[in-house]
This record gives structure tokens, sequence and C-alpha cells, in this order.
């Protein structure tokens, strides 16, 4: 489900705008000059867009190594264990 709405119109309803993101799902696209400008969206739409963006790059670079134009970096524990 989605809405549009000018930005100018959002300043003064943010508050029901961001609830029905949280709680509902609702995209809401901000809109200038008749244009789509921006969205709210609820936190975890978020925060999955950027887990996906951390996938894209994680399969770029991998593609990268596979081709030998990167050279894989070896994990290194900056922790020590403790003997318990």
């Amino acid at each position: 489900m989605s809405a549009e709405m000018p930005v100018s119109s959002a300043r003064t309803d943010i508050g029901p705008v961001t609830d029905r993101a949280e709680y509902t799902g609702e995209i809401t696209y901000l809109t200038k000059h008749g244009r789509r400008a921006a969205a709210v969206v609820s936190a975890q739409a978020a925060e999955l867009l950027e887990d996906l963006d951390d996938l894209e790059t994680a399969r770029d670079r991998l593609a990268a190594i596979d081709s030998g134009e990167e050279q894989p970096v070896p994990f290194v524990r900056r922790t020590q264990r403790r003997n318990t």
C-alpha cells in the first residue's frame, strides 16, 4: 500500500505519516512539483534496503576476487581468547 503527498502537506502531517509507515507498512511518497522526491517508510523497510545494499557490495567484492581483480583479505582475530 502506498500514498503520495506534497512535502508541504507532510510538514504538518508528519506524525500520522510516520505512524502509518511504522504500524501498517504504508509507504508515503513525498512529492515536489508533482514529482516523487523522497519516501517515508518504516525503519524495518529501510534496514532491509541497507542490508540488500550490503549484500550487493559483498557479491561485487566476491566477483572481483574470483576474477583476480582483488585479493582476499584474511580474517585476523583482534581479541585474545581467555583460557578458563
